[in-house]
């Protein structure tokens, strides 16, 4: 055997351990469903992200034996993997694979064609298998039908009440228009899990297109029970967000999948689809890719992001990408007392964490390698006196040595000069549900100003500022002391004394609410918020391993009779 075919061997066989296990985890998202073991699935959700960091740390540890990365063939290394892996089911995932363990071995700047694929490679032949999903023809969306899809889902619990669900769900695809012009219904047969609920995702194909089919399921103490029935594109597209944990899902072609996605949720970028069913890392991938697409237009340049200046990040998006780009800066503005360590470890944490639709997922990425000529000067100038640490500049090259990519919303406090009274009282009323869904998920986002809170283009508020986030649990709530004398309490000095983690919902008054009418409209609907009592609840659900249920679509969406039910799912 050669050199070259022996190290792509060695990490064609490290790419199908991890996948083997990846899926080996994922597939005990039905049974965790069927039990109900809910802090289960999400240790299961945990122990998945870690296993990609893990494999290819195992697996550059087995290449030592191989000697010297840097003198191995890796063109022809690279090519023998490809063979030995272009036609498997899941062969994006192992090219991404390999440029994750090259990149790791050869320290990469950039992008190296010698060494990694680069995306101008022809598409692995498994990309023209058949898509895995079944197909029926019909003209008619009628119980018999969604009955069918119900009974056959593989959940591995049985309904409440099969039958009471088809006619449910029969009228609820009706009543949305969804059913007019139908030819036929194609469903994937991989149950989508996430947290405590489970999704199956069809197509209704008309003669004028297709629209998305999602059924949201939920196991009660009866069994089963279908709860919403989506049908709007933008309703599925919530499901699938970014600021979602990713799903559980066993598919035998991931790619054919995507695709099938991306054809019920035209605005989702391929990139967004990968990661939301669990391939970050190819996510990554594709992101990159994209980014680099929109870079080669005539024009296209970074500039400073709207808003407020960051305290700890800098911040630049491309106009034409919905993606901002968040590099921490060399010194944090006064009153800022983390590190760039502890900043990281936020980032991670959230990673880590259920994001219950109110966390902007990130995109991490080192040695990202640019041309100035794509950056405003301005903004150039700027990263070189913030951030010259982690931005070099060379002549027309610019290495960002490390920078988190998110998806780019409106910031609140922006959003609300431009809204409608209409738009900032339901926006406003959002923000207050947003830090009580935080405050559920055992997050407190630490820093709740407006401008650390931003607006997605469905109108939901999420939280994206990091630097002073934390476990809820980790906090101490604490009443404010009555001041000893009225001098004190007129005083600017604090007349108590305050640790780090002391927290006073007392004092959120201040940054919480805003005055005149959008005030009135938040103390209305939050008021509690400014109580101790609302925290150490919430504090005391987390410590009772309680998991409360989120639901990522509109409460309009759910099945009559199930509109009371808990309002987190």
């Amino acid at each position: 055997m050669s050199d070259a075919a022996a190290w792509a061997g060695a990490i064609a066989d490290g790419f199908a351990r991890w996948h083997g296990e990846f899926r080996g985890v994922t597939r005990r998202a039905r049974g965790r469903f069927a039990r109900r073991e809910w802090r289960a699935a999400m240790q299961d959700a945990a122990d998945r992200l870690a296993l990609h960091g893990r494999h290819v740390d195992r697996l550059l540890a087995d290449l030592a034996a191989f000697g010297a990365p840097a003198a191995a063939p890796w063109p022809a290394i690279r090519d023998a993997y490809m063979a030995r892996t272009d036609h498997w089911p899941d062969a994006e995932l192992a090219r991404t694979f390999f440029n994750s363990v090259t990149r790791r071995l050869l320290g990469t700047v950039g992008v190296d064609p010698r060494s990694e694929f680069t995306g101008d490679e022809p598409p692995p032949s498994g990309r023209a298998l058949l898509p895995t999903f079944g197909s029926i023809p019909t003209d008619r969306f009628d119980p018999a039908l969604a009955g069918r899809l119900l009974a056959e889902a593989p959940l591995g619990v049985p309904f409440a009440d099969l039958d009471r669900d088809a006619h449910l769900v029969a009228g609820a695809v009706a009543a949305q228009g969804a059913a007019t012009g139908l030819v036929g219904v194609d469903i994937l047969p991989a149950v989508f899990y996430r947290n405590k609920g489970a999704y199956l995702v069809a197509r209704l194909r008309g003669a004028r297109g297709v629209r998305p089919l999602v059924l949201a399921l939920v196991h009660e103490e009866g069994g089963a029970v279908v709860d919403a029935v989506l049908t709007d594109p933008g309703d599925a597209s919530a499901v699938f967000g970014f600021t979602r944990s990713y799903f559980h899902a066993d598919v035998e072609h991931p790619a054919a999948v995507v695709d099938f996605l991306a054809g019920i949720m035209p605005v989702k970028r391929p990139d967004e689809l990968w990661t939301a069913i669990g391939y970050h890392k190819h996510g990554k991938t594709e992101l990159y890719r994209t980014l680099m697409r929109h870079l080669a237009e005539p024009g296209a340049r970074f500039t400073a992001s709207e808003g407020d200046r960051g305290m700890v990040m800098a911040v630049f998006t491309l106009p034409s990408l919905n993606v901002v780009f968040k590099v921490i800066k060399d010194r944090f503005d006064p009153p800022k007392s983390t590190t760039r360590e502890q900043v990281m470890e936020k980032y991670n944490l959230v990673f880590r964490h259920d994001r219950v639709g109110r966390l902007a997922d990130a995109q991490e990425f080192d040695h990202l390698e640019l041309r100035a000529a794509h950056f405003e000067p301005a903004l150039l100038e700027e990263l070189a006196l913030t951030a010259a640490r982690t931005v070099t500049v060379e002549g027309d090259r610019v290495v960002v040595g490390h920078v988190y990519a998110e998806r780019r919303v409106v910031p609140l406090n922006l959003y609300l000069r431009q809204a409608t009274p209409e738009q900032a009282a339901q926006v406003i009323v959002d923000y207050g549900t947003a830090v009580r869904d935080l405050a559920a998920a055992n997050i407190f986002p630490g820093d709740m100003l407006l401008k650390n809170f931003g607006v997605t283009r469905h109108g939901r508020v999420i939280f994206y500022d990091y630097d002073e986030l934390c476990l809820l649990t980790e906090c101490r709530i604490r009443r404010l002391p009555p001041p000893p004398s009225d001098d004190d309490e007129l005083s600017a000095e604090v007349w108590f004394a305050v640790r780090e983690g002391d927290v006073f919902p007392e004092e959120f008054r201040h940054f919480l609410t805003l005055p005149g009418p959008l005030g009135e409209v938040f103390l209305r609907h939050h008021a509690e918020l400014f109580e101790p009592a609302f925290w150490e609840a919430m504090q005391a659900r987390q410590r009772a391993g309680e998991v409360i249920d989120f639901f990522p679509y509109p409460a309009d969406r759910r099945l009559p009779g199930r509109e009371g039910g808990a309002r987190y799912a």
